[in-house]
């Protein structure tokens, strides 16, 4: 089998331990120091990689045993502790020049305004290869920490107030400044000419924002647009704006009716389907052969954490599954107010709507997602997934740092390269180049709804504000 496309290729890091109890992984050592997150962009950047798609949450995972049980996961070290990773992104850029960053940031608890300075400072400070992953959160512990002790909103008015934050923070870096604002006219005595400036004075149900924003244009305008919801409300803010979509591999034949429900939802916007790329969450494991890669399963089983897995499956979905015995089915239409869509694939995926706790475990803990074998072997079962799912690329989710990122740099990517399925350099410099593999593409494409936002050089301030309107 041979694919036409050429795939988009990331490495997922959570920037907490992963499988820290085995000697060989050093993944402690990111909330410690900026070394190892250095050494992780440039051995993704070593391989070509598009970028780091950075996964963050603001609490504690506190469902299980629970709720506000923070004991256990910081015992079991699920995603805990953790630093901001904003952070670090400054000096991984500093150390790269092709590696693009996909953060995930949430638009429950800070302000669009404030976030807007953050997020195009890092576009501008990385020459354009930030991405933002844009989710509403859905742990129930941000409430009692971020929320000043108001519950966490219902899921579906999350997404309301997101597709709220999300054009606030449009306006503000693609309304606010005119491309051409900044003269930076030292003769005359002029930065920027604030006839090329304007306020965006937005009002809506959750924000009342004047503008205009207070950083000038960055060399994307805009980042890069992600999403990893599959709600129906994600769908649908997925088919909206996002740019790339972040698919769960844990779900099979759901992936691709995932997808197409997007795509067609897409059009229903003006957007033609295609321009959406969506990468799927595997987890690789390669090895020189086959029997070499089955003998990194079975070592990584001696280090399996009792509970890790009951931490992370409870907090994701809502449902605290020290409940339920191992072989008791737990009714997963009884929707939590957690991620939604998680025990509606793995229902999907099993054909039953009352999985068993240790059924739902096994998907959840990258059962279903692990790819095993020699590089070869990966590459043929990777593009299956093309084939057969119409994804554009992959997330891979490499458990052990940095032994499992070096053998996907080092043994898989030259073997995709080789088929002429993934490039062996980067088209340019900023992320969504990169990502849509066309140089000059720096911007949203025409027919994406953000597109009006842009005032671009050639309107004058009435001109542009009568073609927003």
């Amino acid at each position: 089998m041979t694919i036409s496309k050429s795939l988009i290729i990331n490495v997922f890091t959570g920037g907490s331990p992963g499988l820290w109890t085995d000697p060989n992984d050093t993944s402690r050592e990111f909330t410690r120091s900026l070394d190892p997150w250095i050494k992780l962009a440039k051995i993704a950047e070593r391989g070509k990689l598009h970028a780091l798609f950075i996964a963050d949450h603001l609490s504690f995972f506190d469902t299980y045993k629970g709720p506000g049980n923070y004991g256990l996961p910081a015992k079991v070290g699920k995603f805990a502790p953790r630093v901001d990773p904003a952070i670090p992104i400054t000096a991984m850029a500093q150390a790269t020049e092709g590696l693009g960053f996909g953060i995930t940031f949430s638009t429950v608890v800070e302000h669009p305004y404030h976030f807007a300075r953050r997020l195009a400072s890092l576009d501008l400070l990385t020459n354009g290869r930030i991405g933002w992953n844009i989710v509403s959160s859905y742990l129930d512990s941000l409430g009692p920490n971020l929320l000043n002790g108001e519950p966490l909103p219902q899921h579906d008015e999350r997404y309301v107030k997101t597709g709220e934050y999300v054009d606030v923070v449009l306006k503000l870096l693609l309304s606010s400044w005119r491309d051409d604002a900044v003269k930076y006219d030292k003769e005359n005595g002029i930065f920027a000419d604030p006839e090329l400036l304007r306020k965006i004075n937005h009002k809506g149900k959750y924000f009342s924002v004047e503008g205009p924003g207070i950083t000038e244009p960055t060399p994307q305008r805009f980042p890069l647009i992600i999403q990893a919801g599959t709600s129906t409300k994600g769908k649908q803010l997925a088919a909206k704006y996002a740019e790339l979509v972040f698919v769960d591999g844990r779900h099979g034949e759901a992936l691709k009716a995932d997808i197409k429900d997007i795509r067609a939802l897409a059009e229903s916007y003006g957007r033609d389907p295609k321009s959406i790329k969506f990468v799927a969450g595997v987890f690789p494991v390669v090895g020189k052969t086959h029997e070499e890669a089955l003998a990194k399963v079975e070592r990584a089983k001696k280090f399996g954490i009792p509970g890790y897995g009951e931490v992370g499956l409870s907090a994701v979905s809502g449902i605290d599954v020290s409940k339920f015995e191992d072989d008791e089915e737990v009714d997963v239409a009884k929707l939590s107010n957690g991620l939604t869509t998680l025990t509606k694939n793995i229902s999907k995926k099993l054909k039953k709507n009352k999985p068993t706790k240790r059924e739902l475990l096994d998907i959840y803990t990258l059962g279903n997602s692990k790819i095993i074998g020699d590089p070869l072997e990966i590459a043929d079962e990777l593009e299956r997934w093309v084939e057969e799912y119409d994804v554009d690329g992959f997330n891979f989710w490499p458990t052990s740092f940095p032994n499992d990122l070096e053998a996907i740099v080092d043994l898989l990517i030259p073997e995709l390269q080789a088929r002429g399925i993934f490039h062996k350099d980067y088209a340019s410099t900023t992320l969504r180049e990169n990502v849509n593999n066309e140089k000059g593409k720096t911007f949203l494409g025409e027919d994406h709804p953000a597109y009006k936002f842009r005032w671009q050089a050639d309107k004058s301030k009435e001109e542009f504000e009568a073609s927003i309107i």
